[in-house]
């Protein structure tokens, strides 16, 4: 196989990679499920005697619980969350709180879903009241709410990348190879129709 003809296989094998590695990342993020919150508990207007002692979310698959984020406020905006939200059972998360007195309280959430697809929302329940919640005003976004809400960098993403930086690499490594050098053949003299730097053959025969 020529040096040509290697270089062009080489650079194919690693564009197909790299090409493989993308469709698999689109089909992670894209599988056809509708990932979705079943349900929160205390529910969207509900009045409760006691505090609860967390927010729970039901989850139609899995979670990380390291990108998503659940704050609970109180009527007067203050977060009670006690803690950062966790993983309960497979397909939940539990928000852990402290409420301290009776009253309304919101919920703002932003799920992020195992296979890469987000869901948002608010709702609202009253705690010792005996009412269910009044309209709270200025309940905070639940994406921007959390001072610590910066997602890093996705691992698949990262290592597509650190791939795609290996595959470029190679490819300039590849382009700049000075080619090999070939060996001229000798020149043929137009004067005595013999090779240059060979002896003259005897004119006798």
């Amino acid at each position: 196989m020529s040096a040509g003809r290697r270089t062009l296989a080489i650079v194919t094998a690693l564009a197909s990679v790299g090409v493989a590695l993308t469709v698999a990342a689109v089909v992670r993020q894209s599988d056809g499920t509708v990932a979705q919150v079943l349900s929160v508990d205390p529910g969207d207007g509900a009045a409760l005697a006691a505090a609860p002692d967390a927010v729970t979310l039901r989850l139609s698959t899995g979670a990380d619980s390291v990108l998503s984020h659940v704050t609970v406020r109180d009527n007067a905006g203050n977060a009670v969350n006690d803690g950062r939200v966790r993983t309960d059972g497979k397909t939940g998360l539990r928000q852990p709180v402290r409420l301290t007195g009776p009253g309304d309280y919101s919920v703002a959430y932003h799920i992020t879903f195992s296979n890469g697809q987000d869901a948002t929302g608010i709702l609202r329940f009253s705690v010792g009241t005996g009412v269910p919640p009044q309209g709270i005003v200025d309940v905070p976004d639940p994406i921007l709410d959390d001072a610590d809400h910066a997602h890093g960098i996705d691992p698949l993403g990262a290592t597509l990348l650190v791939i795609d930086g290996l595959v470029l690499v190679v490819v300039l490594a590849l382009l700049l190879r000075r080619p090999a050098r070939h060996r001229r053949a000798p020149a043929v003299s137009a004067a005595s129709g013999h090779l240059d730097g060979s002896p003259d053959e005897p004119t006798g025969r």
